[in-house]
């Protein structure tokens, strides 16, 4: 195909790069899988450096993650597959050629929550703690992943004239349907990508003040939902028939049951008594999980003091709230019953 290029003409922008990030003999390794494979190593690293101020250990997020990442790749290859069949139904193979792209994020997240539930009921676990604490990296991951798109020189948009317009020879050779090849496009890999770690950073704050378990999953959701809803006016690659494209239909759906599953779990927590209203959960204040184990521990000191018998005799209250003494006890009088008697009512 010649010279492989990338650029935003306006910006003066000019990047000479090929989806092939490098080859070994006959296999050729892309970009796309590079940077996806990234996108999840880094939002791994990060979610691991968190999981101790969450009650959870080291081990409890590799275990759950070597058994989420390949059933979500699946579901989302799946989940791309089924809605595309007329593109496979010939080339079986090519169903196994993920790193060409077409991951779609709704069958990941499908096989993400399978993954959680099935994990969480082996090791006894609460499956809505979980996703809250792991949902918060799957923007990030996706803002990076996003570059791998852009690699390709697919999901781009429709044509434009703003300063930001790009265009490749891929762009310009193969344009998509109702694109013209000759002219500047969105780059809504770009777009998607910026929004994305807004996301992100929204919903780091959301289970830092976490009151409600589930909620933090339901807001990603819905945050995610909105932002593909928009995407999809722009987008033009064929996933869809007609006008009808189906990752915004997803969106649509995942959003408003997400948003009505949201305002469930608030109104079902208002109703049930709270054991201790004025203190938040552990995960909802993780700062508080080591107080709360340090206190458990003085406690624990202090219970099993070895304390002399003679010192406590002379430090411990007496029902009536006196310091007892040593002192000769006195003849009870008739005085002092009426004053021990009118303390203990």
């Amino acid at each position: 195909m010649g010279v492989y290029f990338i650029e935003f003409p306006k910006l003066g922008i000019h990047l000479n790069i090929s989806p092939v990030a490098f080859s070994i003999g006959s296999i050729s390794v892309y970009w796309y899988g590079i940077i996806i494979a990234g996108a999840i190593m880094i939002a791994l690293s990060l979610a691991l450096k968190e999981t101790k101020k969450f009650g959870y250990t080291e081990d409890d997020i590799i275990d759950m993650f070597l058994i989420a990442l390949p059933v979500s790749i699946i579901f989302a290859r799946l989940f791309f597959v089924v809605f595309t069949w007329e593109s496979y139904k010939n080339d079986f193979l090519g169903i196994f050629k993920i790193w060409k792209g077409g991951l779609a994020i709704y069958g990941a997240v499908i096989g993400a929550v399978l993954s959680v539930f099935i994990y969480t009921r082996r090791k006894k676990m609460n499956m809505l703690d979980l996703l809250d604490f792991a949902c918060v990296y799957l923007p990030l991951a996706q803002a990076i992943g996003r570059w791998g798109n852009f690699t390709n020189q697919e999901l781009y948009g429709k044509n434009t004239d703003l300063p930001w317009g790009m265009t490749g020879n891929i762009i310009q050779t193969f344009p998509a349907q109702g694109v013209d090849g000759t002219k500047l496009v969105h780059p809504t890999f770009l777009y998607e990508s910026v929004l994305n770690l807004i996301v992100f950073a929204i919903l780091l704050r959301l289970r830092k003040n976490r009151k409600v378990k589930g909620t933090v999953f339901a807001s990603y959701l819905m945050l995610y939902s909105f932002v593909r809803f928009l995407m999809e006016f722009l987008r033009t690659d064929e996933f869809g028939i007609g006008d009808i494209r189906y990752n915004q239909v997803f969106a649509l759906l995942v959003f408003v049951g997400a948003l009505f599953w949201f305002i469930y779990l608030n109104r079902r927590k208002a109703v049930q008594p709270q054991e201790n209203p004025e203190s938040g959960t552990a995960f909802g204040n993780p700062e508080n999980i080591e107080e709360e184990r340090s206190g458990e521990s003085e406690e624990t000191e202090v219970i099993n003091d070895p304390a002399p018998a003679e010192a406590k005799e002379v430090s411990e209250p007496s029902e009536a709230g006196a310091i007892k003494t040593e002192e000769p006890h006195p003849e009870p009088s008739d005085q002092s019953s009426n004053e021990e008697r009118s303390i203990d009512e």
